[in-house]
């Protein structure tokens, strides 16, 4: 489980917009604001590639799911 702060924390980390972070999980860019809000949760799928992101460390031009 990540924490709204944790997920917006990720996303400036690896200096995404909210809509390059959408697009990298596919998802629409208000998704990723009610993430960060805590007003929606991510899927186990969404959240199992957001502790991927975190755990790589990567900045948003290095890093693609495979």
């Amino acid at each position: 489980m990540m924490t709204p702060e944790e997920i917006q924390a990720l996303r400036e980390h690896t200096e995404m917009t909210h809509v390059q972070m959408a697009q990298l999980f596919r998802v629409r860019p208000a998704d990723v604001i009610a993430w960060e809000n805590g007003e929606l949760e991510p899927s186990d799928e969404e959240l199992e590639k957001l502790q991927r992101l975190s755990a790589s460390g990567a900045k948003k031009a290095r890093f693609k799911f495979n």
